[in-house]
């Protein structure tokens, strides 16, 4: 059994500002960052994007390089895995600009909290809004304006073919 954990607040900060400056430096962009615990241990996942795609290569690369940064500085209390991975075709949306660049494409939200009677929306992006962030999402021919916390979980609908 796998649990998402939170890390504190500060730690997190620590490992998105370490990540995004080498990432940076490096050509990449931090799409995701998750912690989690399992019964083999704590695990610390970046997904990493760049213009065209992201290879096995380029994953082995960044975690060699965070790897050894984050040993150096040493943001996670007690022994992790580090893995680095692309964010996938369904990948999961969570800043503005990855709402604001997929306006037109298929979401799929999952909310703790009902909104209208329902925890689950698919349909057309429609809009974003930064504060407090919520979307505009097609659904039916309706549209909901949806509230995105943390808690929520957004991910993008990948469609093969026409």
């Amino acid at each position: 059994m796998v649990a998402t954990l939170e890390l504190p607040e500060d730690r997190r900060g620590k490992i998105l500002v370490l990540a995004e400056d080498l990432l940076q430096n490096l050509g990449y962009e931090l799409a995701d960052l998750e912690f989690s615990q399992s019964d083999e241990g704590s695990i610390l996942r970046l997904f990493i994007d760049k213009e065209g795609g992201v290879t096995l290569d380029d994953c082995t690369h960044v975690s060699r390089m965070l790897g050894a940064l984050l040993d150096v500085e040493d943001p996670i209390a007690g022994r992790y895995n580090l893995e680095i991975s692309s964010p996938g075709l369904n990948r999961r949306l969570r800043r503005v600009q990855d709402f604001e660049s997929r306006i037109g494409e298929t979401i799929k939200i999952k909310l703790v909290q009902p909104l209208d009677g329902r925890r689950r929306f698919k349909g057309v992006l429609q809009a974003v809004q930064a504060e407090p962030l919520t979307v505009t999402v097609a659904v039916d021919g309706e549209e909901y304006i949806v509230p995105l916390d943390e808690s929520s979980r957004c991910n993008l609908v990948y469609k093969f073919g026409n």
